[in-house]
């Protein structure tokens, strides 16, 4: 913190030196003590723009590039897909679970699943049917 404050001291100070070193000519002393840089608001807001629209157009590509991995992987893979969840207790359920066309039951608790019987898909249909028109 020192340093740092010293290094600014010296660099705020060799400026007034050189003003007053150059205060025979009172052009040069007038340059130098103005600003050399006063801010363009129309730069700065070109600017602002620029940076949020390269947010925006980062997002943009970034959504466009994952849909595109998600889509390619979705058709590669067969998600399971839960029908039914009946709970049995506290952490302990049973699920009847479609993957590729097939209906399989399986038992699931706190620390494993458990394959319990593969069911017959038009028993299914007719049950999932049953109950929709029942509501």
């Amino acid at each position: 913190m020192v340093k740092l404050f010293l290094i600014f001291n010296i660099l705020t100070l060799s400026c007034y030196a050189a003003s007053d070193l150059y205060s025979e000519n009172e052009e040069i002393k007038n340059a130098l003590s103005q600003n050399m840089y006063e801010p363009n608001y129309l730069s700065l807001f070109l600017g602002l723009f620029l940076v949020v629209g390269l947010i925006y157009l980062t997002g943009y590509i970034y959504q466009k590039l994952t849909k595109v991995k998600m889509n390619s992987v979705d058709d590669l893979l067969n998600k399971p897909e839960i029908i039914s969840t009946t709970p049995l207790g506290q952490g302990k359920n049973i699920h009847v679970v479609k993957i590729n066309d097939e209906y399989i039951l399986i038992g699931a608790t706190q620390n494993s699943i458990n394959f319990l019987k593969n069911l017959d898909k038009d028993y299914i249909l007719g049950k999932m049917d049953e109950q929709n028109e029942n509501c």
